[in-house]
């Protein structure tokens, strides 16, 4: 069965109940995850997922709170007994210079007694890049896994791109942070499920509309692509009662969008099925 398992639904505003930017998708025992914001690591543990099964973390775009984690996993897995360097899937740019060197100023002695009996002297990553273009391309496939990745809008940060990740005959489309956008819904044409950052747009400045999604944009999208399952994550404000949780429901809603919309927590697991 593939799972989503939502690790951080957080935004850069500290929240003790949200950690930053984190989405798994699990198949068996196997799994990848998309971005590795704050805390990311601790959920991962938290959720029971065995570090040293990850086989890709797919990174949105370089804001910290979508990438502040990944030197902790990538050292938190190679005390676990990972014998092989994480690797890192990102588009050319900012987020694919950070993974590559995001360990480089730990030196040896950081890591004294820690190395387990199969691991390597030190942890490692490797980076696989790609050029992203606006329309959705295969950017990584490993044991069943196939990848595709195409530009968003979450100007002026480049280059971020939204993903999709197939699996086992089902998929889950990421955004990322991004208003919506061709890329997004090119990547979210057919899909099983979309994960979406969503803003309510009654309760954040204008300017933030312009390169984030408000709830009501993503319900819109949903709507006309005619998806079955929505989860809105990366919310902001972040809502912390049933009647914030609720308007978040109601403005994706007014789009006319009637299919499963999840407002997503820390910890979450979902499952992927169609229809």
């Amino acid at each position: 069965m593939v799972q989503l398992i939502l690790l951080g639904t957080g935004t850069p505003m500290p929240d003790p109940t949200r950690c930053g930017s984190g989405t798994a998708v699990t198949r068996g025992g196997a799994w990848v995850l998309v971005d590795c914001g704050r805390g990311v690591t601790q959920r991962a543990l938290q959720a029971g997922l065995d570090l040293p099964s990850l086989h890709a973390v797919l990174i949105t775009h370089h804001h910290s709170d979508h990438v502040s984690d990944l030197a902790t996993l990538a050292i938190t897995r190679w005390v676990a007994g990972a014998p092989n360097p994480l690797t890192v899937v990102a588009a050319n740019g900012p987020s694919a210079r950070y993974a590559t060197s995001c360990l480089d100023s730990f030196e040896d002695q950081a890591f004294h007694a820690q190395v387990g009996p199969s691991s390597p002297k030190r942890p490692a990553i490797t980076v696989n890049t790609f050029r992203a273009d606006s329309s959705p391309e295969v950017v990584w496939h490993d044991a069943g896994w196939l990848v595709s990745a195409a530009l968003v809008d979450h100007h002026p940060i480049e280059a971020a791109v939204g993903y999709r990740i197939e699996a086992d005959g089902r998929s889950v489309v990421v955004s990322g942070d991004t208003a919506v956008c061709d890329g997004i819904a090119g990547l979210a044409a057919g899909t099983d499920v979309l994960v979406h950052e969503a803003l309510r747009s009654d309760l954040v400045p204008a300017r933030s509309l312009e390169w984030n999604a408000s709830a009501g944009s993503v319900g819109e999208l949903a709507h006309e692509l005619s998806l079955n399952d929505v989860i809105l994550t990366h919310l902001l404000p972040a809502p912390h009662s049933v009647a914030d949780e609720q308007a978040f429901v109601d403005e994706a809603r007014a789009s006319g969008y009637r299919g499963r919309l999840v407002i997503a927590h820390d910890l979450m697991v979902y499952g992927i099925t169609r229809g």
